[in-house]
């Protein structure tokens, strides 16, 4: 018999409160460019307040660097945007400023010729995942357009990089915070996650489920 409507997430929010956690349900942005397996072990477990690392601390020393030292009218900065998803799950985000109808994100970089552009100068393109978070967020915003403003690391000279709403790029990351609510939901019955896979080969190397993964799964040994 099917449920009425809204009648599941109903359910689910009492299961929810039954099992103490917090409704609405959050999956961050940053995470969904990574491997969905940590982002769906980060939910159940409510650790993601634990798993900032030092270059993100050092990102968060950019976005108050900017926002103490360059006084510009009408920006506002460390924006909470929201999207809601289904069944009481939400996805989350901060944009580090917006400028009118423009989203800017801060990013800060080190160059190194071994494994990537040389210097800020060389760099034609931000990142895949800094395109996709900023993307995200100007579509929860409903806005058309973004700046990455990307700093060199060592010197503080930057570049900024135009980026445009893409609905579709959008979807696909929906789909992936999808999978993230599907991971939970397993590991919610007493089931692991395995056949979510990382998304990158070396993400496994200082990630810190790695212990549980390995009790279950070794996702590190397989070929890519």
């Amino acid at each position: 018999m099917e449920n009425p409507d809204g009648l599941e997430t109903f359910n689910q929010e009492i299961r929810n409160r039954i099992a103490g956690r917090r409704s609405p349900r959050k999956i961050w942005v940053t995470s969904l460019s990574f491997c969905l397996r940590k982002a769906a072990l980060s939910t159940y477990l409510e650790t993601s307040k634990y798993e900032r690392t030092g270059e993100m601390l050092l990102g968060t020393l950019l976005h108050r660097w900017v926002q103490e030292n360059v006084e510009f009218e009408g920006i506002k900065f460390e924006v909470p945007l929201e999207y809601e998803i289904a069944d009481g799950w939400v996805l989350v985000g901060k944009a580090d400023a917006i400028l009118g109808d423009k989203i800017l994100e801060f990013k800060l970089k080190g160059f190194n010729p071994e494994n990537g552009p040389g210097s800020l100068n060389g760099m034609e393109e931000p990142s895949k995942t800094w395109k996709e978070q900023l993307n995200a967020y100007l579509n929860m915003a409903g806005l058309q357009e973004g700046y990455i403003y990307v700093f060199d690391r060592d010197g503080l000279d930057f570049r900024y990089f135009r980026v445009e709403k893409d609905e579709e790029a959008f979807s696909k990351m929906l789909g992936r915070a999808r999978v993230v609510m599907t991971g939970v939901g397993e590991l919610e019955q007493g089931k692991f996650p395995a056949w979510i896979k990382p998304r990158y080969t070396n993400e496994c190397d200082s990630c810190i489920f790695r212990a549980i993964c390995g009790a279950i799964d070794r996702p590190w040994e397989r070929p890519t």
